[in-house]
């Protein structure tokens, strides 16, 4: 059984977070009033989550908003697509949501091009930063770029030795430093060509004390704050987290365990809210294979498809996103 639970201000809000992630299928299990917050605990058994959608409808336009409510996506940002959509021929659903992912979300994968200045990964606790780091940091051994690691999380137990352990593995350099003085030393150690990729501690973006601290490490390298956003959240906190990230200076978004997710509105809110291009995704646990590059097409198949057993292919084609319209 899948079990969550939700605070909102109302019921009406409540109810509305519980439909926006578990569907209509979602079982009500409790409703607290504590002072002036509601409290539901709602739930989906296991039949209800392996479900096969409806099959696709023959209108290639209803399968593109089919396929687009499945993933949860916003009704806002699935409208803009639909629309753009219609645009483009319409035989075949799959080239027209293509056409509209390609002019709605750019692409800006950090390993095509060697960055010019260091990148520092934010997001969530537990939202695959250190992983993500390690994954950057392999797929830049394969361009034989030299890369330094640093890690700004020197409060979560075993986050400098989990740093460590990577760093030993894909024979880097690694540093800690839990101040901008610190990291601005650590990062004017490492070569002048070299890619820096900066982990920090898990941030919660509701805290102005948060944004700020890393605000403030990113001024002091003149680092690029890259969002690290696990796939399957709610749409409209995504959405949210999205939107603060961007404020506080993120630019670029690596969606994260796109192979353990069911449904992609989430990451599309929070690209749409905050404007950010798509860097790599996270594709699978393994750290030499585990990013990748995904074009519009191949993301228009993931939505498409709307299956459990529809897991990310590595070897689809890879093409690249066009600009924002």
């Amino acid at each position: 059984m899948r079990l969550r639970t939700y605070n909102a201000p109302s019921m009406k809000d409540a109810m509305a977070a519980v439909k926006a992630e578990l569907g209509e299928d979602a079982v009500i299990l409790n409703v607290e009033q504590i002072g002036q917050v509601v409290k539901i605990t709602a739930a989906l058994d296991r039949d209800a989550i392996l479900a096969q959608p409806p099959a696709p409808a023959q209108d290639p336009l209803d399968a593109i908003a089919q396929a687009l409510d499945f993933h949860r996506v916003a009704p806002t940002l699935a409208d803009r697509l639909t629309q753009q959509a219609a645009q483009v021929l319409l035989e075949n659903p799959h080239q027209a949501l293509a056409a509209a992912l390609r002019l709605r979300f750019p692409s800006q994968p950090l390993t095509e091009r060697r960055p010019a200045r260091p990148i520092m990964l934010v997001g969530l606790p537990g939202a695959g930063k250190t992983a993500t780091l390690a994954k950057l940091i392999a797929r830049a051994k394969l361009r034989k770029w030299q890369s330094v690691a640093i890690t700004c999380d020197v409060v979560k137990a075993g986050a400098v030795e989990q740093l460590g352990t990577y760093a030993k593995a894909l024979q880097v350099q690694a540093f800690r430093a839990g101040d901008a003085g610190t990291l601005k030393r650590a990062v004017a150690q490492a070569p002048a060509d070299a890619l820096v990729i900066i982990d920090t501690v898990g941030c919660n973006p509701l805290e102005a004390g948060d944004l700020a601290h890393l605000t403030d490490l990113a001024q002091a390298v003149k680092a690029e704050m890259v969002l690290v956003m696990a796939a399957g959240g709610c749409p409209v906190e995504s959405g949210e987290l999205g939107q603060l990230f961007a404020e506080a200076g993120a630019s670029r978004l690596i969606p994260t365990r796109i192979d353990a997710a069911r449904r992609y509105g989430g990451i599309l809110s929070a690209a749409e809210a905050g404007r950010f291009a798509f860097a790599e995704f996270g594709v699978s646990p393994e750290i030499a294979t585990g990013l990748d590059i995904v074009g519009a097409d191949r993301l228009a198949e993931w939505l498409l498809q709307s299956r459990p057993d529809a897991a990310p292919k590595r070897e689809l084609p890879r093409q690249a996103f066009g600009t924002r319209s």
